[in-house]
């Protein structure tokens, strides 16, 4: 009975359970992100000097994102009458921002065109390449749905291609990571006008001139960018590779069925069949690969035909309920660029099962999306504005972008880097800490399991020397 609570009453101590937010936002400033942020938006003369700052507005909002309690902008006001979020966050409650500075804000930040916010996003890109120094850059294209079905009075949520009314913004992905973007509305579609071509343009140029001139690049796309002038352009004027799942046309199913028939007679003479098999765990997809120029194009382009045959759990499915596809790419009839491909020992892109294991990781590259939708806790975006909600998933995609460099960076040793942001936070956001003064210090608290458990002392030292970001002109 001695340690039942009798009583309750008020500490004026400050005590939070948002603990890793510090270390978060110390190893954003030590990358030098804040001095990326001023000197891009340094051009622009919208943010007085009275109020709120800018760096702090930034701030802020990472904060926001990491923590993902309160998705609310309202809840900025609950977070300003909190001086122990304050001090986690290493502010004075005075600097604290409330819903109407932050709305404010967003509407100043929404007469600020979208390639500025894209250039920090690249920029982000180009720090990362420059420390992985990979021989051979894969880049993921592909829309997201924003389910915005609720939300019908916001400016640009339109019908998508899912039964929903909402946002569809274009992504470039490479390593879990939005390396690109561009935030459209519902109704524009995968290939819309020329966002595609424009998006991988001039990614490629950024590639080509702020990492490697001559590094090999594989764009990896689903049926949705399948376009023939895309493709010629990627070719002849951007001098990379490309991987694209097609529609079944008839003129490939015609073909198909002439492959399957010669297939059958094959087998049926005891001679080699046209058919092969590429496994993959359970799972057996029977393949074959030709030549296709469609029905209008001037040249014959690479392609591997799939049919899948069992289940997961290995049972085999009935002819009507195999799925199939068809994979189309420029890899091995380009010598060019096959060439320094070929450089890079990168061999597996040129046989038919590598292109196949290549073009399904499109399922792993998608996890970026699943990431991001938990990351955001939401689809809904906040504003009526199309501009503002424009700048709010600029800056959630950054704040995710530096979350992904975060789990590289610090916390590698104690939570696997594939972690979703779910469990992260769980983790390594959502601990008690105790901030106090002492000898004119500032002292971050933590209880002993959790000190020993995370290796708070590791990552507050990992913290304060992150790989920092250089400015791209």
């Amino acid at each position: 009975m001695k340690n039942k609570i009798t009583k309750i009453s008020i500490t004026k101590q400050k005590i939070s359970g948002r603990g890793g937010i510090t270390l978060f936002l110390r190893y954003v400033e030590q990358t030098l992100f804040f001095t990326v942020i001023s000197h891009v938006f340094s051009k622009f003369d919208i943010f007085g000097t009275k109020g709120l700052q800018l760096m702090q507005f930034v701030k802020q909002m990472l904060a926001f994102f990491i923590d993902g309690t309160d998705m609310s902008i309202s809840g900025f006001d609950r977070k300003k009458q909190d001086e122990s979020y304050a001090a986690v966050l290493e502010n004075s409650p005075k600097e604290m921002a409330s819903s109407h500075q932050i709305k404010r804000f967003f509407r100043k930040l929404s007469i600020v065109p979208a390639f500025v916010f894209r250039k920090i996003l690249k920029t982000l890109f180009i720090w990362r390449l420059n420390i992985k120094k990979p021989q051979v850059i894969e880049l993921f294209i592909d829309t997201m749905v924003l389910n915005n079905d609720d939300a019908l009075k916001r400016e640009g949520v339109e019908p998508t291609y899912k039964p929903v009314k909402g946002f569809q913004p274009l992504h470039v992905a490479w390593e879990g990571k939005i390396a690109d973007l561009m935030f459209r509305k519902g109704s524009s579609h995968s290939n819309h006008g020329t966002d595609y071509v424009d998006t991988v343009r001039d990614i490629v140029k950024l590639i080509r001139e702020k990492y490697n001139k001559t590094v090999p690049i594989i764009v990896n796309t689903d049926s949705g960018f399948f376009d023939q002038k895309a493709f010629d352009y990627f070719e002849q004027t951007l001098k990379i590779h490309w991987v694209s799942t097609a529609t079944l046309y008839p003129t490939l199913k015609k073909d198909i069925v002439e492959l399957k028939e010669t297939n059958q007679e094959l087998i049926k003479n005891k001679e080699t069949a046209l058919f092969n098999s590429y496994e993959k765990g359970k799972q057996v997809w029977n393949y074959v690969e030709f030549g296709s120029k469609l029905k209008s194009w001037k040249k014959f382009r690479r392609c591997v035909y799939t049919e899948l045959m069992n289940k997961k759990d290995g049972q085999f499915l009935l002819d009507f309920h195999k799925s199939d596809s068809v994979i189309f790419t420029n890899i091995g009839i380009n010598p060019e660029l096959d060439e320094k491909l070929k450089s890079t020992k990168a061999e597996h892109y040129f046989t038919a099962e590598g292109l196949i294991k290549f073009s399904h990781s499109k399922g792993k590259d998608e996890l970026v999306h699943r990431s991001l939708k938990e990351f955001a806790t939401k689809e809904q975006l906040p504003f009526e504005k199309f501009e503002m909600n424009m700048v709010y998933y600029y800056l959630l995609v950054i704040s995710h972008f530096l979350f992904e460099t975060y789990k590289i960076d610090v916390t590698n040793e104690v939570l696997p880097i594939k972690s979703y942001p779910n469990t992260f936070r769980r983790q390594l956001i959502d601990f008690a800490v105790k901030i106090v003064s002492h000898s004119r210090n500032k002292i971050l608290q933590v209880v002993d399991t959790v000190y020993n458990k995370l290796k708070i002392k590791d990552l507050w030292l990992k913290c304060q020397t992150p790989p920092q970001i250089l400015l791209i002109s």
